[in-house]
């Protein structure tokens, strides 16, 4: 039961978290990835499936820059590979 409780309160803040992240963003920007889906209508809001995939997009690539940055250390670029390949995964 505790569990259960922990896992709602979770959840709620990585919602509450995504729309605080999402709130001063441009809405063109949230949406972008619409345009490989033809069927999908471009003048509807953000959804919140929408404004979490822009939020990963900017954390994934602010995670590689830091590893890229201006030193290549082959090593953390390989571990960085291995983070995203278990993310889509």
């Amino acid at each position: 039961m505790p569990s259960n409780v922990g896992c709602f309160h979770l959840c709620a803040w990585a919602h509450t978290l995504t729309e605080v992240w999402a709130w001063n963003q441009n809405a063109e920007a949230l949406v972008g990835h619409r345009s490989a889906s033809p069927w999908d209508d471009p003048n509807r809001r953000p959804s919140h499936a929408d404004k979490r995939r822009a939020w990963q997009h900017e954390l994934l690539a602010q995670e590689i820059q830091a590893v890229v940055g201006e030193h290549h250390d082959h090593a953390k670029i390989r571990d960085l590979a291995h983070r995203c390949l278990d993310l889509a995964a």
